[in-house]
């Protein structure tokens, strides 16, 4: 039995994604390119699948070049950017870059008000 790309659950016998991720990536599709992280999360609540599963649909790396959700945020920064008429060429592997190095970071223990200093 094969396992789902996007959560790592059973997909069946010759299948490379579960039922509820094919639905959960037909309502990516759907959506087009122009929609708002707040819209997909909309249509992907309207089907079966539970928060977990969603989660790890959105955080998927199926080609090692970024998760939908690293994909959509490269989408939505560009659109920004271009917006206020700045240069960018951000993609969604450069955000899946700055994700992992962000992790990485260590930690500041700040107090109360304080803000980190090593953000932008």
């Amino acid at each position: 039995m094969a396992k789902c790309l996007y959560c790592g659950e059973k997909a069946g016998w010759f299948k490379s994604t579960c039922v509820e991720c094919q639905t959960l990536l037909a309502k990516v599709q759907e959506l087009g390119t122009q929609f708002s992280f707040r819209e997909l999360l909309d249509r992907l609540t309207e089907t079966s699948a539970s928060n977990e599963k969603i989660q790890k649909f959105l955080e998927a790396d199926v080609r090692g070049q970024g998760s939908i959700r690293d994909h959509i945020t490269a989408r939505m920064t560009n659109q920004l950017a271009h917006t206020m008429g700045q240069p960018t060429d951000t993609d969604a592997f450069k955000v899946k870059l700055i994700r992992q190095e962000e992790k990485q970071r260590p930690q500041v223990e700040l107090k109360p008000g304080e803000i980190d200093p090593m953000r932008r």
